[in-house]
């Protein structure tokens, strides 16, 4: 037995910006798609013909056709309140990816503090046989202080080189 879609009712506000973000040739795809993809819902059409229509699977309209409907009563708020660009930016951030947990950190945030005052300092001055550091003996270093249990080179290059961790 097929369920039955749950409905998506837009106000003109929404409608609006939901066509502008279909249209544009400038926003995200992923946003121009699921705006695409609500605007249909709301013209009534069933997962099926939306399906057909996008060419996108199912479940992916599904999937957005709820999260809009959990959403209706806080966008019936939000709609009173807010007006242009604040509002794209809402409307936009209910269609972005909902956050992912991922794996929790490897590192605290003392020892990024200390991996990085590491790697401002001078080998010559820690009376080490080597002018500049390099990712290995760098790591050796780490280990060494007690700063770290271990760290691979590639992860030391990821605090270096990243913009998030400069070190100068």
């Amino acid at each position: 037995m097929a369920r039955t879609a749950r409905k998506v009712i837009l106000t003109e506000k929404q409608e609006n910006v939901l066509k502008s973000l279909s249209n544009s040739r400038t926003a995200a795809s992923h946003l121009q798609e699921r705006a695409s993809i609500i605007l249909s819902c709301a013209e009534g059409k069933d997962n099926i013909k939306i399906m057909d229509e996008l060419k996108i699977h199912k479940k992916t309209i599904s999937k957005w056709r709820n999260r809009w409907a959990d959403e209706q009563e806080r966008l019936l708020e939000i709609d009173k309140e807010e007006k242009g660009i604040a509002y794209q930016r809402l409307i936009e951030g209910l269609l972005n990816d909902a956050p992912r947990s991922g794996t929790p950190c490897k590192f605290t945030a003392k020892q990024i503090c200390l991996i990085l005052n590491v790697a401002c300092e001078s080998p010559v001055e820690n009376h080490l046989p080597i002018s500049h550091w390099s990712l290995p003996s760098l790591a050796d270093e780490l280990v060494k202080r007690s700063i770290v249990k271990s760290i691979s080179t590639s992860h030391l290059q990821v605090f270096l080189k990243s913009g998030k961790y400069k070190t100068s």
